[in-house]
């Protein structure tokens, strides 16, 4: 008898179906029923299509398929019999991701609509090199008990195994016979989604994703483990269902954990919930949201009520849509107009508040610029809840406090302390909130485009430079206004070797092979050069320390006549230096190491090991092409680099590209507004220098500086090695009493902006 592999519950008559197919492919060893809480939990116009594979199920006296092809091409015929009118979602857990996206080619190729594919947990198909070999018994019980595929002690009942392993080792030997390289790469939409628990398939991993479809790739997480599928279904369900063209919204109410918890989850990527916060803060509004009942003009309990606000990032924008509402009744409040500008994704919003100037020639509007979102608060492990705006010692500890909730707290204080005043100025001030300045699409650049006119800066003020103590960590020593930044390119090592069983390990394994260049890479170091800003402000620092034989150190490597003379020099500086990473950041052009990849099975030795990692150069500095030459001639023939780029865009391309950025000039400091921030600095920290300085980080300035507007960049609060090794790090916090008084130096620069009564 032909029995099918798909099955829709409860359907009748599929041919007069409309609305959405969801179909699922399950994870190794499993079947349809895996998929079984999900019924009951789906959109109102939504079917779920399940699959039962020969040998498993009500097919278990089949012979299992081990052929990729063989299964896809099935699967999709059964589909496009079953499909009627409605649009396909096709959605694949741990090695379902594979099986949809080989049933996907299939079915586009046919010319069958697709209208999303979601990988779930999975690898992506460039994993998978068709070298696998044959897959034993062994192989199938360390996996289902390292997996948690099923409980050890069930393993040791031998009949249950006889029915739990056959499965297993047909999926493995399926995956170990796939060679992704052959795969087309499909126009879809895709939506690739990690599981913040699992320790199969991490972030970096599910981010491969992006090069597997020529059409739009959201990253997305959901907490739990790697059958998320099964322990928080509905925070996978809307990962993967929501936002579809022409579907009704989903029942909330029916989702297991609730709209709010599950829009934390999928829409903001909250690896940590949200803690309630605390009624002289900020307080929950009728519709869910949080509305601001402090002193606005209070920096710290604007920053505790923002860092409680949940806007992490995890690479395609955030959710900052309450975070906007709770700005937009602080300034409403004080009787400033605003604005929320929405972008395509859902719920990820600009923000804008603007203070108008007065007389009739006025200049053109200085914008602080700030951003709500967030990097995430996961993988390492917090003293303290990173939500929580928690306050300890005389240090705010959170997400975001550094970057850069604190700072736009101080934006917004000091900007409504002048209002509260009745002050006037001489241009608008506007106070811009971008929600995608981490990563994601909808940003400054995607703005300026779509709404060219909204914002006619005249001047542009973010985040950017320091100010720095002396020795003793308590004398303000130096301030910094940044007036360009770095740029970065992302960079991808490859090793390869063979691929073999565990049993017999070799010399010259990828994984080895992949640490011995890492280790490479990492002892190397590039010249010093530091470029026009950064030698201003390394002479400023001379004359600011009271380190005698830092200045003498900083004195000889700006006057070094040469290479060898320089690079010894700027070595003994960055030795000297009480912040040595930030002053090896402004010096020379670096390398930080930011993932690596290998292995897909427990008892298989991989033939290849990846890793990525960014190189940052300095404007007016090294050459990205002479120095990816140059990392290429270290490493040899031991390991493969490539230059990461835009979707499509060849090697030469993304140097051109980066060559542009580097070649954008440095922002001006013969302005009012710069001259504004000096005189500012000088009130609020006398005696302390006030320099031009080169940021050692990249920011939302680029397409500003790009049309000549003069932007520059400022944490106008003192910090420390330690508070700046915790930006995106764990523990992450600033001062209280510093934050304090970084807002008055806000404060002072606009005031230098104010007309006369």
């Amino acid at each position: 008898m032909n029995v099918p592999w798909l099955s829709v519950p409860g359907e009748t008559r599929p041919e007069s179906a409309a609305g959405t197919l969801a179909v699922c492919f399950a994870p190794t060893g499993a079947h349809g029923s895996t998929f079984a809480n999900w019924r009951g939990r789906l959109p109102e116009d939504t079917a779920l299509a399940l699959i039962t594979p020969p040998g498993r199920g009500t097919r278990v006296d089949a012979e299992p398929v081990t052929d990729m092809t063989a299964y896809a091409d099935a699967v999709a015929a059964e589909i496009r019999a079953l499909r009627g009118g409605r649009r396909l979602v096709l959605i694949g857990v741990s090695l379902g991701a594979l099986l949809a996206y080989e049933t996907c080619c299939r079915l586009l190729d046919s010319g069958v609509p697709v209208a999303r594919l979601c990988a779930v947990a999975g690898q992506c198909p460039g994993d998978f090199h068709g070298d696998g070999g044959d897959v034993t018994v062994e192989d199938a019980r360390a996996f289902a008990a390292g997996t948690g595929l099923t409980d050890p002690e069930l393993l040791a009942d031998l009949e249950f195994e006889e029915v739990l392993l056959p499965p297993v080792i047909a999926d493995l030997q399926l995956a170990a016979g796939y060679d992704g390289s052959r795969s087309p790469v499909p126009h879809v939409e895709l939506r690739a989604v990690w599981a913040t628990e699992d320790p199969h398939v991490p972030e970096v991993t599910v981010r491969r994703w992006i090069d597997w479809t020529r059409g739009e790739c959201t990253l997305l997480s959901v907490e739990g483990g790697h059958y998320a599928h099964q322990e928080n279904p509905a925070a996978v369900i809307s990962a993967c269902l929501d936002g579809l063209p022409g579907a009704r919204p989903s029942r909330r109410s029916v989702l297991g954990a609730g709209a709010t918890a599950v829009a934390g989850t999928v829409l903001g990527l909250a690896a940590v919930p949200a803690t309630t916060p605390r009624a002289s803060a900020a307080a929950p509004t009728a519709a869910g949201g949080i509305s601001f009942e402090g002193d606005p003009t209070d920096p710290v309990g604007l920053a505790v009520a923002m860092i409680r606000q949940n806007t992490s990032n995890p690479g395609d924008g955030a959710h900052t849509q309450p975070f906007a509402q709770m700005l937009q009744g602080i300034f409403r409040a004080a009787g400033v107009g605003t604005e929320i500008v929405p972008t395509p994704k859902e719920g990820n919003v600009h923000f804008f508040a603007r203070v108008p100037g007065s007389g009739a020639a006025r200049k053109k509007p200085l914008v602080l610029l700030g951003h709500s979102d967030v990097v995430p608060a996961i993988g390492d492990k917090w003293t303290t809840d990173p939500f929580a705006g928690d306050i300890k010692d005389g240090k705010l500890y959170g997400r975001g406090s550094l970057d850069m909730k604190g700072v736009n707290a101080a934006f917004v204080a000091a900007l409504l302390r002048h209002v509260r005043e009745g002050a006037t100025f001489d241009r608008d001030i506007v106070f811009w909130s971008d929600c995608d300045e981490e990563q994601g699409p909808y940003g400054v650049r995607w703005f300026l485009t779509e709404h060219p006119g909204k914002v006619e800066a005249g001047a542009v003020i973010t985040e950017g430079g320091w100010v720095l103590n002396q020795r003793d960590g308590r004398t303000p020593m130096i301030a910094s206004l940044t007036c360009n930044d770095k740029r970065s390119l992302l960079l991808r090592l490859e090793t390869s070797s063979y691929a073999t069983h565990t049993s017999k390990p070799f010399t010259g394994q990828a994984v080895i092979r992949l640490g011995e260049v890492l280790d490479q890479l990492g002892q190397w170091r590039a010249h010093i050069r530091p470029n026009a800003l950064s030698r201003q402000y390394f002479a400023e620092l001379a004359e600011a320390t009271t380190e005698p034989s830092l200045a003498e150190a900083l004195r000889e490597m700006l006057d070094a006549r040469t290479e060898q003379q320089r690079d010894r020099a700027g070595e003994a500086v960055v030795r000297l230096s009480e912040t040595p990473e930030l002053h090896n950041a402004m010096l020379r052009t670096t390398l930080a190491f930011t993932s690596a990849q290998s292995g897909y099975y427990p008892s298989i030795v991989p033939g290849t090991a990846t890793a990525e990692f960014r190189a940052a150069f300095l404007p007016g500095a090294d050459d990205p092409g002479r120095i990816v030459a140059e990392l290429r001639s270290l490493i040899g023939n031991r390991a493969a680099l490539t230059v990461v780029g835009s979707p499509g865009e060849s090697e030469q391309q993304a140097l051109d590209r980066l060559r542009g950025y580097l070649a954008v000039p440095d922002s001006g400091y013969d302005t009012d507004v710069f001259r504004a921030w000096q005189t500012a600095v000088r009130r609020t920290h006398p005696g302390v220098r006030a320099t031009a300085c080169q940021f050692e980080a990249v920011t939302s300035a680029v397409p500003f500086r790009e049309q000549n507007v003069p932007v520059y960049g400022m944490y106008p609060f003192t910090v420390n090695r330690d508070m700046l090794k915790r930006m995106h790090g764990t523990d992450e916090h600033i001062g209280v009493e510093a934050l304090r008084q970084g807002t008055e130096t806000v404060y002072q620069l606009l005031a230098g902006l104010r007309t006369e009564s």
